[in-house]
């Protein structure tokens, strides 16, 4: 969307680590056995063992400890949900009360090439709706029926909220923030614009950062004055609260976290303001046959921790502009 994150886009889209499912543990006392304790990994529904999981396919778990808190918020609930087989994700869904829209139900503010493969359902209280993305896994073994297995990959869940509701677009927005950050996401970007705006206008038109400490600071433009460059910054959050309303506005924010990448995207469209949540599993693409987790663990967590230091403060400590970098957890009301 905006041009200048495409660098620091380019580098988060080569890091694909992933979580490691953790053994369970025992403890024994002379004639009596205590039940074994599930460990946060496998709470949290990212341990599964079967022949179709482990070394040589797409599904395994590198070793070393758990880096991503095991959070308990929107987006890791949906995160939950990639990794299943087929059935096994048709029958969690169905537990967690989640009904098949109807086909003449299907609206196409959530549907924009009306595919006839789609598939959404309901959440229990209608308040989104959830569209699954089902990958076969051709590398993989294949099923007993000979066919490649079928596991969920990605996810989407749409919500739709009124023209006048643009102050619980921001509440969202902001929501959404702090669960990346309560999941220890590397937020590769946050941007807004609208139709027609123009980059180097002041007051500011469209937001662009990336990092966590640019959101902070928020953007920045260059203009020439009388023959000079001055500089101009502004908060993101008041560039989008003054821009949210125009036409064609659209506001985007991507991370990243081991093995999984994140979005929100924010359009205004004639049914109202469409806030799409997007999960993704990056490693299925990543391994290819004779390559395992093992193997290629130590080089992705090398590319993660590189990401991680790049994300800091010292970048803007040095720059004119903003004079003062605000505290991550007061911005976004973290305790």
């Amino acid at each position: 969307m905006i041009k200048n994150l495409s660098l620091s886009l380019a580098l988060l889209t080569l890091l694909s680590v992933t979580t490691v499912a953790q053994k369970t543990k025992t403890s024994t006392k002379k004639g009596s056995s205590a039940p074994a304790q599930l460990s946060p990994a496998e709470k949290m529904g990212y341990a599964r063992t079967s022949k179709y999981w482990g070394a040589g396919t797409y599904y395994c778990y590198a070793p070393g400890s758990v880096n991503n808190k095991m959070a308990t918020n929107a987006e890791s609930a949906m995160r939950d949900l990639i990794g299943l087989f087929e059935a096994d994700f048709n029958t969690e869904i169905s537990k967690q009360g989640f009904m098949e829209v109807p086909k003449k139900e299907v609206k196409k503010w959530f549907n924009e090439n009306n595919g006839k493969d789609k598939v959404f359902y309901y959440s229990h209280d209608k308040s989104y709706i959830l569209q699954p993305i089902i990958q076969e896994l051709e590398k993989s073994p294949a099923m007993e029926n000979g066919k490649p297995a079928k596991v969920s990959n990605s996810l989407m869940r749409y919500v739709l909220l009124p023209k006048e509701d643009s102050l619980k677009v921001m509440d969202a927005v902001w929501q959404y923030l702090r669960d990346l950050k309560e999941m220890k996401v590397i937020l590769s970007s946050f941007g807004s614009t609208f139709k027609n705006a123009d980059p180097k206008s002041y007051p500011i038109q469209r937001a662009g950062s990336t990092g966590w400490t640019s959101m902070r600071a928020g953007t920045f433009v260059l203009k020439m004055v009388d023959g000079k460059p001055k500089g101009y910054w502004e908060r993101n959050e008041d560039i989008v609260r003054r821009t949210i309303g125009k036409p064609g506005f659209e506001l985007k924010i991507l991370g990243q976290e081991l093995g999984y990448g994140y979005a929100l995207n924010v359009t205004l469209q004639k049914e109202g303001y469409v806030l799409e949540y997007f999960v993704n599993d990056i490693f299925f693409k990543e391994l290819e046959p004779g390559t395992t987790w093992p193997m290629e663990y130590p080089y992705k967590l090398k590319e993660y921790q590189t990401a991680v230091k790049m994300d800091n403060e010292s970048l803007y400590k040095n720059a004119p502009l903003p004079p003062v970098l605000e505290d991550l957890n007061k911005l976004l009301h973290i305790k």
